[in-house]
Formats: C-alpha cells, structure tokens, sequence
C-alpha cells in the first residue's frame, strides 16, 4: 500500500507506538539498573562516598541490564520469526496469556498455544515441583544474610538483603495466581 505525502495509515501509526513505548520502557529499566548500581557502588553500607566506584558499579550494572535486554529480545524474535509473526505481536500475546486470556485470531492462537507450553515448562511455572521451595529457600537465605549484615553493623547491607528476601517472597505469593491465569489461558485455548 503506497502512502501519499508523508501521511500513515492507522496499523503504522500504532506500531510505532507500540515501538516507541518498548524502547521508553526499556531504556527507563537501563536507567533504573544504572542509578541503582550508581547508588550501591557509591557507598551503600560501607559508610563513605566513593564516586569513582558508583560509576563504575553503576557501568557494569547497566552493561548487565542491557545484555540481558538483547539476550531476551533475541530469544523473543526468534520464537516470533519461528511462528511466522512479528515481534510486537508475539509480546503482545504473550501478555495477553499472562493475563489468562486467548487471543482470537488463528495465528496468534497458535503463539499462545506454544507461549502456554514453554510457560508450563519453565522453572518460574506453578506446576514446577521445585518453585516454591527454591523460593523459600532463597527468601531463607537472604534473611540469613541480614541478620548476618546487621551482627556486622552493616545495616545498608542489611537493609538491601530483606528488601532481596521480601522480592523473593513475593515471588512466592504471585507463583499460585500466575498458575492460575496460566490455565485460564490453557483453557481457553483448548491445550
């Protein structure tokens, strides 16, 4: 389809929406895992200032951040392109299944279809045995580290291990719900 003097029809324009919105999440991630590794490099817990290794902590957080940004994406395109579809379209109905919901259109069923039998595999899922001990066991021992931390009077150090136990253990408590959309989408999929 031709377009005529720089006008757009409406799919482009909400593409690049789309794409606009990804990048702006993605970058404001990149900024958030910086800032915090600014932050805990600078001088959380050992009672000092050190710009020097807030910056760098805060290089290598954000190299971290953004490898694992391009591992993710990469992983996302090649499933989309294995499906036959884009990969907007492929996170969008990936959303769409966390939410427990079962897209319409035959193609996207099918990425659903496949997105609900990786979902179920994978070691985050619900029907994991291991999950929820693991994540108790991790939430353990992030709590241990803080005692440990606040012996030491290390209380920063101490304050980052229980907020890593509190994730942790939030993790726990969202693992049953997300089972639960989980088949919901299963469900509505026919699998």
């Amino acid at each position: 389809m031709a377009r005529s003097g720089g006008t757009s029809t409406g799919a482009e324009t909400g593409a690049s929406r789309e794409r606009l919105r990804v990048v702006g999440a993605v970058l404001a991630v990149l900024v958030a895992a910086a800032a915090a590794g600014f932050l805990a490099g600078e001088g959380f817990g050992t009672g000092t200032a050190d710009g020097a290794r807030g910056l760098i902590v805060a290089v290598a957080v954000g190299l971290l951040a953004a490898g694992a940004t391009v591992g993710v994406w990469r992983v996302n395109r090649r499933h989309a392109a294995r499906l036959g579809i884009s990969t907007s379209r492929y996170l969008r109905v990936a959303r769409s299944v966390r939410r427990g919901e079962a897209p319409d259109d035959a193609v996207e069923r099918a990425a659903a279809a496949d997105l609900v039998r990786r979902m179920r595999r994978g070691p985050g899922s619900s029907s994991h045995r291991w999950a929820p001990r693991l994540l108790i066991g991790g939430g353990g021992l992030w709590g241990a580290a803080g005692v440990v931390f606040i012996a030491d009077d290390a209380y920063g150090w101490a304050l980052y291990a229980f907020a890593m136990m509190g994730l942790v253990l939030v993790q726990l408590v969202s693992l049953r719900r997300r089972g639960r959309r989980l088949e919901a989408a299963a469900r509505a999929l026919g699998t």
